[in-house]
């Protein structure tokens, strides 16, 4: 039995397009964000859903990308993979936000610990995430179960946001050299990550 979990970004929104700093504005995908699921599809680098469990955080750019990929198909979602709330510097440039006092703050942050007003700290966010990932886990693990005798696969697959992916495999693989945003991958694209008696061991781009 082979055991994988998918973590995939969402495709292109209109933040994307614009260079905001973004996370809890629950932003369509714009109309290339579907063209380029739809080549992605084509290049088949998307797993089967069959027999697989599927997972969104619940916003809209996942759902719509869940969909495009899909189509209507039955999944849960999981709330702590809800992007990072960049509280009141949501849908700004860094040229808007570089003119407000508070941004230095958190730009020049090196503890991670700095709130933004109405939004959340990077150790908050983390922490939240790990948490959606330790219940993630729960669920593929009752997956793994279920399959021992079957022969069949176990498979999970997420579709969530960059900096979401960025904080599980920074967890997993990573070091304390990383950069943060380092494992963020394009949008529409992520990672497979293998299980070994139910521990993570590898992993491969899409």
């Amino acid at each position: 039995m082979n055991s994988t979990i998918y973590l995939i970004r969402h495709s292109t929104t209109s933040g994307n397009v614009g260079d905001w700093y973004y996370g809890a504005l629950d932003v369509p995908l714009v109309p290339e964000g579907i063209e380029k699921l739809e080549k992605l599809k084509d290049e088949g680098i998307y797993p089967s859903p069959e027999d697989a469990d599927i997972y969104t955080s619940g916003m809209l750019r996942t759902e719509q990308t869940l969909e495009t990929i899909y189509g209507k198909v039955p999944h849960r979602v999981i709330e702590e993979f809800r992007e990072y709330n960049f509280g009141i510097f949501e849908g700004k440039t860094y040229e808007e936000l570089v003119e407000m006092p508070e941004f230095p703050l958190f730009h020049n942050d090196t503890t991670n610990d700095y709130v933004i007003p109405e939004g959340e700290s990077r150790n908050i966010f983390e922490k939240r995430v790990l948490l959606g990932w330790n219940k993630l886990l729960g669920f593929h693990r009752l997956k793994e179960l279920s399959h021992r005798h079957s022969g069949l696969d176990a498979i999970s697959i997420v579709i969530c946001h960059g900096g979401v992916i960025d904080r599980i495999m920074h967890s997993i693989f990573g070091t304390e050299d990383d950069l943060r945003y380092q494992w963020t991958p394009d949008t529409g694209r992520g990672y497979a990550i293998e299980f070994v008696n139910s521990d993570p061991v590898s992993y491969k781009a899409l």
